[in-house]
């Protein structure tokens, strides 16, 4: 009897303790035109290459996540991988993530699910569930959209905001927003909505631009930000931040036109 007893204390023990742990994610990786992939995490090469690369095991929270265009060579051993998308992602304990990088587009759209959402068929679990991530989306909506309130708010008891310098502390707090977006294109509409009154250097607008994928976000974000900077003469300088000749010709043709 004591054995049972002790077995059975086992089993609760374990079972608590697994229940207690918390849930690993799964990240799923593709590209809008099927091409074959690689993708790493967190600056972990994961061998594995194909149209959908499926990661699992990971723990909640930031990763930062490359995903390259993978091109086999012609004798079947090996191949070429070229980076087009790198950027952070947060994780919530127990989900699925699917990232689909737009090739035409130059942006990645990620949409998330619970796990036991997508493997169990009792309806009436998935429609709370769904109805609960309905309610959280609405939240996450409201607080950015508070928060960009409160940016606004913040320009309006400062002078107007306009004159206001853009210091370390503001730059480190944009930055953290930026951090939790994903693709470019969200990126772009907080920064330009944070900066749309302020003042800035052209060392500030270089450090920003980092924050940026890709080279067009990066040409856009330069030319939009020329009408707010407080050092117009420096402002060329930021031409180093290109590669390619285009983006520099572009760039440099539009401040010229506008002085």
């Amino acid at each position: 009897m004591k054995k049972v007893l002790l077995t059975l204390i086992l089993v609760a023990v374990t079972v608590a303790n697994l229940m207690a742990q918390p849930r690993r994610s799964i990240v799923k990786v593709r590209m809008s035109d099927n091409s074959r992939i690689a993708v790493s995490i967190d600056d972990r090469y994961y061998d594995k290459q194909g149209t959908s690369i499926t990661i699992g095991d990971l723990p909640s929270g930031r990763h930062y996540i490359k995903i390259y265009r993978y091109t086999p060579y012609a004798t079947g051993r090996g191949g070429k991988a070229r980076v087009v998308y790198s950027g952070g992602i947060r994780l919530s304990e127990g989900t699925i993530t699917e990232m689909t990088y737009d090739v035409r587009r130059n942006d990645v759209y990620a949409t998330t699910e619970f796990i036991d959402d997508s493997y169990d068929n009792r309806n009436d679990r998935w429609d709370d569930r769904r109805d609960d991530r309905r309610d959280d989306r609405r939240d996450d909506r409201w607080t950015d959209r508070r928060d960009d309130r409160d940016d606004v708010y913040d320009r309006g008891n400062n002078n107007g905001g306009y004159n206001r310098a853009w210091t370390q502390q503001d730059m480190s707090d944009l930055k953290r927003r930026v951090d939790d977006r994903i693709g470019d294109s969200d990126k772009q509409k907080l920064v330009q909505s944070v900066l749309k009154d302020r003042r800035y250097t052209t060392e500030q607008m270089r450090s920003m631009l980092s924050w940026f994928s890709f080279e067009s976000t990066k040409v856009d974000v330069a030319k939009w930000g020329y009408d707010n900077v407080s050092d117009r003469q420096n402002y060329w300088k930021l031409e180093s931040e290109f590669t390619f000749t285009s983006s520099k010709d572009e760039f440099n043709n539009y401040i010229n036109g506008r002085r």
